[in-house]
């Protein structure tokens, strides 16, 4: 280390007075003059006097500093050899002084020497007068040891820094974040360490491949493509670090072995000047590995830096341990829990398995589709608000609605129910509504209807797309203010009386249709609810079926404690077109024909069998038009009846009923 000496300000004082007088000039060639210069020249600080923003005079110190002969400096601006990033410091130190806001200044600052190293100067300086005009003269030693000292040890602290909080941001840190503050730490690795790329590799199961799973770049240079990468095209770099060996290449071309054929290619070829990969290692087990690689220049790092640098890496290894620990317990708890369910599945086929229900009891079922349902009619019951339900036929619109009923506040009254196509339409409104006495040709007493009956309690209108258009305004006034009037009645009746209606046709293509008013559908569908096929909740259908199998066991006396496996499955695959009415009609015919305690079930057939081949078209025509009188209620005439739904006049299905041999049941001909 160099040995500087300091000048006390009383000898840069003196300087400056035999300056100021021409001693340095050699004008004079006394004793003194003589001693200034020797001492000058033989300074171990460097000397300089600038004038003009010119370097008028330096000693040898002052050149060694500089790292040029005298002849390269004298003559030169002063900023010519000071660091750009210290330039406007340099030149406010010296406008103060030659502007006298100062006599004397302190400071240090960088030069850049002609090899392009850097260099530290402290200087001290003061203004004079030289020949009779203002100049600039210091004294100047150099402090580069101390200067790289200070850096090193402000670089360790920093770096020091840099690790404490990355350690600190990973404590406690959740798993699912842990890839985001991977990557968040390489960009300040990057910037730290002024890297060009920075990439972190994984190792799986595939011995081909390590997956690229971070990877950061500085500005201007591109990222490492994220995904699997071929260890065949970095054999040898891959294998050292797989081994658990560090790499540190500070010119891969030539400090990369001979055998490292490919790793030499694929460097020239991405313009890689320089690289280091550390081994990822924590508990034991080898993850993977990070890089360091230099594009742009090359590494000038010490070798010391690996140690650090293998800080950060077992911080990162640790992480990503954990994380692949808690991947690995949260996998297992998974199949743990699908075990488990599938365990509960088996159960579901013994007797002895409690049949699983909703708390509201009537409706059985665990499924996500009818639990939302029953949410829905949680929020509803509570309300006067009219509901509607739709649904396909035998969804359980029925049970649904009384459950609404149990849950309001009109619960201590029974619902009163109204299925609007089982009447013929010239009843439907005297069972609404109520009649008088001689309202109609056959009406001899008077009755009561249902709108009246259920007052103050709910009433369920099943079917209600099936309500004759001329009824629909007058069920419109009831639902709008509770009023209406008997037949054969002028007198109007007030009613408190709630509307859950059920539908399995769609509602709003009827009154696109005009089939059914819209102000009615409006005033209905405040609160629609749809009721799920049971092919939409299949993981209700085992519970379902043991709730049906108790029923028909206490009513017929049998006993079940096994339905095989195989045969639940089956019934959780069928379609059930008929839904849950379906399913508890094929429960009660194999509950009839099943001679032991384990249940066999016979899945119905489907609408293609094959006898369809041999039946006449005459038995077609009749097949359909019963079929669809029963769905009418065998209305024949008006809005839905069963000739308007076959599309031919009712006078002409009449007569091929009469062909066809049709009767309505209990009726004489």
């Amino acid at each position: 280390m160099n040995h500087y000496v300091q000048l006390p300000t009383n000898v840069i004082g003196a300087m400056q007075a035999d300056i100021a007088n021409g001693s340095l000039t050699m004008c004079r060639s006394d004793e003194r003059s003589l001693a200034f210069e020797e001492l000058c020249n033989k300074s171990l600080a460097g000397i300089y006097i600038v004038q003009d923003d010119c370097i008028e005079y330096a000693n040898p110190a002052m050149a060694k500093l500089l790292g040029c002969e005298l002849e390269c400096i004298l003559g030169k601006s002063p900023l010519e050899f000071v660091h750009s990033d210290d330039r406007a410091e340099v030149k406010e130190q010296m406008r103060r002084r030659l502007e006298g806001e100062a006599e004397t200044s302190r400071f240090e600052v960088r030069f850049v020497r002609p090899d392009g190293s850097c260099s530290y100067g402290e200087v001290l300086g003061s203004r004079l007068e030289y020949g009779g005009r203002l100049a600039l003269m210091g004294a100047m030693i150099d402090v580069t040891d101390r200067k790289q000292v200070e850096l090193a040890l402000e670089e360790r602290i920093g770096f020091e820094q840099l690790l404490a909080d990355l350690t600190a941001d990973f404590v406690n840190l959740p798993s699912d974040q842990i890839d985001q503050q991977i990557d968040s730490h390489l960009v300040s690795l990057v910037n730290f360490l002024e890297i060009d790329r920075s990439t972190v590799v994984e190792f799986g199961n595939d011995d081909s491949h390590v997956q690229v799973t971070h990877a950061v770049a500085a500005d201007g240079c591109e990222p490492f493509a994220l995904g699997p990468f071929p260890v065949a095209k970095l054999p040898w770099y891959i294998g050292q670090f797989r081994s658990g060996k560090h790499v540190f290449l500070r010119d891969v071309i030539e400090d990369l072995p001979a055998e490292a054929v490919a790793e030499r290619q694929y460097c020239l070829a991405h313009e890689i000047k320089s690289n280091v990969t550390l081994p990822l290692k924590a508990g034991g087990e080898l993850l993977g590995g990070i890089t360091f690689a230099f594009i742009r220049r090359h590494c000038e790092w010490p070798v010391e830096i690996v140690s650090r640098l293998q800080m950060i890496g077992e911080v990162f290894a640790n992480a990503l341990l954990r994380r692949r620990t808690e991947e690995t317990l949260c996998a297992a708890l998974a199949e743990n829990e699908k075990l488990r369910q599938q365990l509960e599945q088996e159960n579901l086929y013994l007797r002895e398995q409690s049949v699983l229900t909703h708390y509201h009891g009537r409706i059985i079922g665990r499924s996500d589709a009818i639990t939302r349902v029953l949410g829905e009619a949680e929020c509803v019951a509570g309300t006067d608000t009219p509901v509607l339900l739709l649904g396909e036929t035998g969804t359980g619109k029925e049970l649904l609605a009384q459950t609404i009923h149990e849950l309001s506040q009109r619960k201590q009254r029974p619902m009163v129910i109204v299925n609007c196509a089982s009447l013929p339409a010239t009843l439907v409104e005297g069972e609404l509504f109520g009649r008088e006495a001689g309202a109609y040709t056959g009406a001899a007493s008077a009755q009561v209807g249902r709108f009246q009956i259920a007052d103050g309690s709910t009433l369920f209108l099943d079917e209600i797309g099936e309500l004759p258009l001329e009824l629909q305004a007058k069920l419109l006034r009831v639902l709008q203010d509770g009023r209406f009037e008997r037949l054969g009645s002028p007198k109007t009746i007030s009613v408190d009386v709630r509307i859950i209606a059920a539908t399995n046709r769609d509602l709003e293509q009827a009154v696109h249709d005009n089939k059914f008013r819209a102000d009615l559908y409006h005033r209905l569908n405040v609160f629609p609810i749809r009721v799920p096929p049971l092919r939409e909740r299949c993981d209700d259908i085992p519970p379902l079926v043991w709730a049906f199998i108790e029923k028909f066991s206490r009513r017929m006396g049998k006993k079940v404690t096994t339905i095989p496996r195989k045969t639940m499955q089956q019934l959780q695959r069928y379609s059930w077109p008929g839904n849950v009415r379906e399913l508890s009609n094929v429960l009660e015919r194999a509950m009839i024909l099943n001679k032991s305690d384990i249940l066999s079930v016979e899945l119905p057939t489907t609408v293609h069998d094959a006898t369809i081949s041999h039946v006449t078209l005459k038995e077609c025509e009749r097949e359909q038009i019963h079929r669809v009188l029963m769905e009418t209620g065998w209305r024949i005439r008006g809005v839905g009846g069963a000739a308007e739904l076959l599309d031919i006049k009712p006078t002409t299905l009449e007569a091929r009923m009469t062909r066809l041999g049709i009767k309505r049941p209990n009726r004489t001909p």
